[in-house]
């Protein structure tokens, strides 16, 4: 599947009423009825690991699943997404799968996302289950760390450059709409600040 080895398929439906017993408290209440809005169903399909593809585990990493979630609509709450990551407790590659469309969906400090395709190929590059998993990342993320920086470091440098952009876009609209002269000027001398700092990190 997806172009991974056929000696990594393990195929093993996790029941959403398993999940509910044994996370009560993560999935209770309203979190409960938000999840089962979302998921349909959860497969995991194929475990990467030492054995099924002859490669170095590390004291990191000894396994990466891949979980294929078949979802109830496509524009569903990450948090979901998110604890299904966190409830699994290992090296999770998320399929989201609606309709004839394709996501990937890895988590790694933050929740990372492809764009929706109706295929992927995906590639295990690398010499131990680390690097295999940095490059699922990448895969997923686009995000390619410098030189300088470690992956985990450069997704940290990506998330702050999206928070600047969206602080700048939003500033601006208020600005535009401000009829006190000094209070737009302040506004726009902030947004410059954002931009410099933006710049930064471009750089970096």
């Amino acid at each position: 599947m997806f172009g991974l080895p056929s000696s990594t398929e393990i195929r093993k439906p996790v029941h959403k009423k398993l999940l509910y017993q044994k996370f009560h408290d993560e999935l209770s209440g309203d979190k409960k009825e938000r999840f089962d809005a979302d998921i349909s169903r959860i497969i995991i399909t194929n475990e990467i690991s030492e054995t099924s593809v002859n490669t170095r585990s590390t004291e990191k990493i000894q396994s990466i699943f891949v979980v294929q979630i078949e979802l109830k609509n496509k524009d569903y709450n990450d948090r979901n997404i998110i604890l299904i990551s966190r409830l699994f407790g290992q090296n999770l590659l998320m399929i989201l799968h609606y309709g004839n469309e394709y996501q990937l969906a890895i988590y790694e400090t933050r929740l990372l996302k492809s764009e929706w395709k109706n295929e992927f190929e995906l590639s295990l590059i690398g010499l131990d289950l680390s690097t295999i998993w940095d490059g699922l990342i990448m895969e997923v993320s686009g995000i390619v760390a410098d030189e300088d920086n470690t992956l985990v470091e450069q997704i940290g440098i990506e998330v702050e450059k999206e928070k600047l952009k969206k602080m700048i876009v939003a500033l601006e609209r208020k600005a535009r709409k401000e009829t006190q002269s000094k209070k737009k000027y302040e506004m726009f001398q902030r947004v410059k600040e954002y931009q410099n700092k933006l710049e930064e990190l471009n750089n970096e």
